[in-house]
């Protein structure tokens, strides 16, 4: 009884260690503009850090009906909006 405490105790621990964090691992990094913007980004999510990205460079690129419906776009739109401004 005494070991399979011991090794339930084990496993939990080990569990508990490991990282919950999207951006670490799996998958294929998306980088922008030398940008990390994490792993496993989907094409809507993409196309959202490019207008912004272009919209930081001073023109403004915005599909409003995708930031208005699509989460993943608009998502990417406000992330890249913060990253590439300044750069």
């Amino acid at each position: 009884m005494k070991y399979i405490i011991g090794s339930l105790f084990t496993v939990l621990f080990v569990a508990g260690c490991t990282s919950l964090d999207p951006n670490t691992g799996g998958g294929e990094v998306y980088m922008h503009n030398g940008i990390n913007f994490g792993y496993d980004r989907d094409t809507l999510f993409k196309k959202g850090v490019q207008d912004a990205c272009r919209t930081a460079d001073g023109y403004y690129t915005k599909n409003r009906k995708l930031f208005n419906t699509n989460i993943s776009y608009k998502t990417g739109w406000e992330d890249g909006r913060l990253q590439c401004k300044g750069k």
